[in-house]
């Protein structure tokens, strides 16, 4: 996966996060990007940190104080060795001598998503900061015109179900599936 690096915007457009969370994975140290000229850009490595951070995050509510030390960790040994592990786990026990819990991270996985989502940075165009530029009221009018033209006759019922259906998904919990595993002992 060989990223250019990419501005905020875009990269929440890639991992598919709001960017407000990502601004916030930067301003509580989850992920470092680099900085040049006041404005943070986010490599192959940082979007994996924020993919798998993301991840944690949203499917196991975990804290931002932890989430930075198990970030950290895990993109560590995400990268160390082979380009991009199949899994790594997390092991973590609430102190010493107690049994650990796991948690397995797909890495190989989530790089390949990243890397499908890639074309994505490109919608979202870096636009100046402060006044819009001439002509763009036109420029979005037009916009519309033609995203109307491709959508066709679609009643406006047709709309609001989509919409809610795509807003329940986005609210629904995470799926959590729990396996066991039994030791066989041998005679």
């Amino acid at each position: 996966m060989q990223v250019t690096p990419l501005k905020l915007k875009q990269a929440s457009a890639v991992l598919g996060m709001p960017a407000k969370d990502l601004q916030n994975f930067v301003q509580f140290g989850v992920v470092k990007p680099k900085r040049r000229e006041g404005l943070y850009w986010f490599d192959e490595g940082v979007l994996l940190q924020a993919k798998i951070g993301w991840y944690l995050r949203e499917s196991l509510g975990v804290s931002t104080s932890c989430l930075v030390r198990l970030v950290q960790l895990a993109s560590k040994a995400a990268m160390s060795g082979q380009k991009w592990r199949q899994f790594i786990w997390l092991r973590s026990r609430p102190s010493p001598g107690s049994v650990p819990i796991e948690v397995r991270i797909p890495v190989r996985s989530l790089a390949k998503e990243i890397e499908e989502r890639l074309p994505l940075a490109e919608v979202y165009r870096d636009l100046p900061r402060g006044r819009k530029r001439p002509g763009w009221e036109t420029e979005f009018l037009n916009a519309v015109g033609e995203a109307a033209v491709e959508l066709g006759d679609i009643s406006e019922e047709d709309i609001l179900r989509v919409v809610r259906s795509q807003r329940k998904a986005t609210r629904s919990e995470p799926e959590i599936t729990v396996a066991s595993e039994t030791k066989s002992t041998s005679a």
